[in-house]
């Protein structure tokens, strides 16, 4: 018998893993910034609280996405997607038939979370390592270029959707789209494969990662970019139609910036060669700090085109980037796990930056000034990277 093609990835379950990216970060992570102002026009309800809900998804999905990668290491996927589907689906559905802003707030933010916890890529890039043994940075990159389309697809067609139909149809079509294809990854991919370890070996591990100061660091600018890229991705659009941009405009370049994103996965692996891991994340975070700084005076075409194709880079090289140093820190072993930590530590901290946009937004007149604090802090989670041989 020969040997076995240890590097060759399963193309269909890894498209799968990429649909599920593609449709549970779009038809919330992306979508909400389009839906914004359509719920404001529609219901009066106060643009600091909606601001919230999505801040607030962010912080239920921080904390839920531990015990999503440890769901993960110990049953597998089958369970995570299936969960992910029918709760995160149901609180959706109840989001967009509520009558009052606070039951939005909660059903939406709660949907959110959910949505992440059991479907962000430290769910699906885990499961893409686990079922490409061999290849296991080819899976992450080629599954993060399916994950680049999810804002280009998702943005353009919720405009579309809301001037078409009205914000609740939307957020129901949104919504369904990625409960079929989480049901689809539940039927189709399946990670019980033995490989995560114990309880006290899984902890053991990321106590022991936690231990040198680098770790420390990476999960620090984490924090930093969460609050950083959440600001940007909710407020890119309405950013954008205040300094003077058409609805229909601001979205097509906010979709684009999610094209974009190919240009930070397709050359990933030389770049990764050239410059390492650690460097090239730094690189990616600048990239989105200079984006962002774009996006604050983005009232013309051409700072717009500058806006998505810069931070777009950024945005686009930094998730394969973060999986990949992720699993150089912490291991394979634990990886589910250590990634929901990671992820954690972004979306929790990362959460108050929307609310505290919102609250800069009504208090200033001006969404530039919330996007230009962005641009900073997210610098300073560039400048916190270090590589393996530094201290």
């Amino acid at each position: 018998m020969g040997v076995p093609d240890r590097t060759r990835i399963p193309a269909f379950r890894v498209a799968v893993l990429g649909i599920i990216t593609i449709t549970v970060y779009g038809s919330w992570y992306y979508s909400y910034g389009v839906l914004l102002d359509p719920i404001i026009e529609d219901t009066g309800w106060g643009e600091a609280l909606l601001a919230s809900a999505f801040g607030a998804s962010s912080l239920i999905a921080g904390f839920g996405s531990l015990a999503g990668g440890w769901l993960l290491d110990r049953i597998g996927s089958r369970i995570s997607f299936a969960l992910a589907a029918l709760l995160g689906g149901a609180l959706f559905l109840v989001a967009a038939d509520a009558e009052s802003a606070l039951m939005f707030s909660v059903a939406g933010a709660l949907g959110g979370g959910v949505f992440a916890s059991l479907g962000f890529y430290h769910v699906t890039q885990t499961s893409a390592v686990r079922i490409s043994p061999g290849a296991e940075n080819r899976a992450i990159a080629i599954l993060t270029i399916w994950g680049a389309f999810a804002s280009a697809i998702f943005i353009p067609v919720a405009a579309w959707l809301v001037n078409t139909v009205d914000w609740r149809t939307a957020l129901r079509v949104l919504t369904m789209s990625a409960v079929v294809a989480l049901l689809l990854g539940s039927a189709t991919v399946d990670t019980k494969t033995g490989l995560g370890g114990s309880r006290a070996q899984v902890i053991g591990d990321v106590k022991s990662a936690l231990r040198q100061a680098r770790v420390r660091r990476f999960l620090v600018s984490q924090g930093l970019a969460g609050i950083g890229v959440s600001t940007i991705l909710v407020y890119q659009v309405p950013a954008m139609t205040s300094a003077g941009l058409a609805l229909g405009v601001a979205s097509f370049w906010a979709g684009f910036r999610g094209f974009a994103q190919l240009g930070g996965r397709l050359p990933l692996m030389p770049m990764v060669a050239r410059l390492g891991v650690a460097n090239s994340l730094k690189l990616a975070y600048a990239a989105i700090s200079v984006g962002a700084l774009a996006l604050a005076f983005a009232g013309n075409v051409l700072v717009a085109a500058f806006y998505a194709v810069v931070a777009g880079f950024g945005i686009g090289a930094v998730s394969p980037l973060v999986g990949m140093h992720s699993k150089e820190v912490f291991g394979e072993r634990s990886l589910g796990t250590a990634m929901g930590l990671v992820s954690m530590v972004f979306l929790v901290v990362g959460a108050f930056g929307p609310a505290i946009a919102g609250w800069l937004a009504e208090s200033t007149g001006s969404r530039a000034i919330p996007v230009a604090v962005s641009a900073i802090i997210t610098l300073a989670a560039s400048l916190l990277i270090r590589s393996a041989d530094s201290f």
